[in-house]
């Protein structure tokens, strides 16, 4: 071959060639921007469980409902920051002990297991006979301690306040495990004989119990977290904020944590109305195991974009989001263009019958509602992502079916094809060795633009809750902020970001796809 023919196969075939489409590609700018954003958008996904910071299930609450996003607290430098943990939660620094009364029953230890974090052992051991030195039932005592003995075992870890306003929420965070011996194992009521307790003790030393323990008890290590109310909060915290006079009634911006073990408080009354202790006649123990103890103090903002309407991490939900958008938008894509195209070339080859009813089953699927149908398919079949990805394809192949038709209409009377029928080529052999090659080129800007109809199917299936509740979405994003008037409340960027992430992505595979046309369409090209 000279020269000037292989310049010349070159010329009229260059997009056949990856380094003449990437050269004509690179051409338009509107395409280089899309394929940026999209490689931003697979790192995210990729990602993701990197750049989330919390779990991003829509039903895991991690802060109160609908905070801010952090970097708004810049607008208000009053304001307290949030994801405050404190005191050091997994008691990797020794604590104060303190023994309240004097009795020889109690025990503490402080220790570090091997690669394990810190934990703090508190032990009662009884021994039937031993007194307890009750209180009286209806004094709760100066310091609000309110157990029913004046003799237990605390630990204590000091807390301090650096922020000026009044927390919007706390969560107290416990692990611990609990070992029973005699009596205390054995009766039925065994689990009675004692309490374990959190209080917070103010820069006063008044005493506030916020957390008390109840049966059953287990010997392996289970978390409880309790939330403060208002009032507990505001008891608490309230001493360590200056006051509209610039007065703060506690000296110091410290609180003190407080865990104790201690004698329980149950009583029971007797014929004559006097009230006795019945578990003086036990013998036994009792061995509290704590692996972790944590305050956490929300404010009116949190993290990179806020919280949802139940709480969780607006951004951990958003990064994990990409995946589900891409995973459903590229699969259900390629799940209905397989189909479509299968459809094309059989119906557009041999023409006749076959034509006419598969165009007719396309033609009853194109006039028949599109949304409804998902509906009623996605109810039907369940809310999982493969049914989403099923559901999406059944509706999105006619469209592709019906361009590949026209396309083997006009390739199967071409010079190359009835040359393949005359050297005895099989029909088979023929569509997709032949045909299949010259009407694909066509086929790519269908395909992202595709993405794109996927991609919004699946955010409007999720705004209407019939996707899985458990998977974070976009479009169950927007869902939960609207049925719960999140944006009426000034929520605005959990409706925002989400609504920005589907319309960004959108525009980039449309921006791609637009691109595969005009550098793949003869037509487009020519002009």
């Amino acid at each position: 071959m000279s020269e000037s023919k292989k310049s010349s196969w070159k010329d009229s075939n260059w997009y056949m060639s990856l380094t003449g489409f990437w050269k004509e590609y690179r051409r338009h700018k509107i395409g280089i921007l899309g394929i940026i954003v999209l490689l931003f958008y697979v790192g995210m996904a990729v990602g993701a469980p990197w750049l989330a910071t919390h779990d991003p299930s829509p039903n895991n609450t991690v802060a109160p409902e609908f905070l801010a996003p952090g970097w708004m607290s810049v607008f208000d430098p009053t304001g307290v920051i949030t994801d405050q943990y404190m005191p050091d939660r997994e008691l990797t620094e020794a604590p104060e002990f303190e023994l309240i009364g004097d009795s020889t029953d109690f025990s503490y230890e402080h220790y570090v297991p091997d690669g394990g974090n810190g934990r703090v052992n508190l032990t009662w051991e009884h021994t039937a006979g031993t007194e307890i030195t009750l209180q009286d039932p209806y004094d709760t005592g100066p310091q609000l301690l309110d157990p029913i003995a004046d003799s237990f075992i605390v630990f204590k870890q000091e807390v301090e306040w650096p922020f000026e306003g009044l927390p919007e929420d706390v969560n107290i965070s416990l692990t611990y495990a609990t070992t029973l011996t005699g009596d205390f194992l054995t009766e039925e009521r065994g689990g009675l004989m004692f309490r374990a307790y959190i209080w917070f003790i103010d820069d006063s030393g008044n005493w506030m119990r916020v957390f008390e323990s109840n049966p059953p008890y287990a010997d392996y290590f289970q978390t409880r977290i309790k939330h403060l109310s208002f009032f507990d909060i505001r008891d608490t915290f309230g001493g360590m904020v200056v006051d509209e006079n610039n007065v703060q009634e506690d000296e110091r911006d410290v609180f003190t944590v407080a865990f104790g073990l201690v004698p329980s408080e149950t009583f029971f009354e007797d014929s004559v109305g006097d009230y006795e202790h019945p578990y003086l006649n036990y013998t036994g123990g009792v061995e509290i195991t704590v692996e972790e103890l944590g305050v956490i103090a929300h404010g009116g903002y949190f993290g990179v974009l806020g919280t949802t309407d139940k709480g969780g991490d607006a951004w951990s939900q958003l990064v994990f989001g990409s995946r589900i958008s891409l995973t459903i938008g590229i699969l259900a894509t390629a799940l209905s263009t397989a189909v479509g195209v299968i459809v094309g070339l059989t119906a557009g080859y041999f023409g006749g019958k076959t034509d006419e009813i598969l165009m007719r089953v396309v033609d009853f699927l194109l006039v028949i509602p599109g949304l409804p149908l998902m509906m009623v398919l996605a109810a039907f079949l369940g809310p999982t992502i493969e049914n989403i990805i099923v559901v999406i394809s059944i509706l999105g192949w006619t469209g592709t079916s019906r361009l590949i038709r026209s396309q083997v209409m006009a390739e199967k009377n071409k010079a190359y094809v009835e040359s393949a029928r005359a050297i005895g080529a099989s029909d088979t052999y023929i569509i997709f060795r032949h045909i299949l090659p010259n009407v694909t080129p066509i086929l790519f800007a269908n395909i992202t633009l595709g993405v794109v109809g996927a991609i919004l199917s699946e955010s409007g299936l999720a705004f209407l809750g019939l996707t899985d509740p458990n998977e974070p979405s976009w479009g169950r994003m927007i869902a939960d902020a609207q049925g719960t008037g999140g944006f009426s409340q000034g929520a605005w960027w959990v409706v925002v970001f989400p609504g920005l992430m589907i319309t960004i992505l959108s525009l980039a595979f449309t921006f791609v796809g637009h691109t595969l046309d005009q550098v793949l369409n003869p037509r487009l090209r020519e002009r």
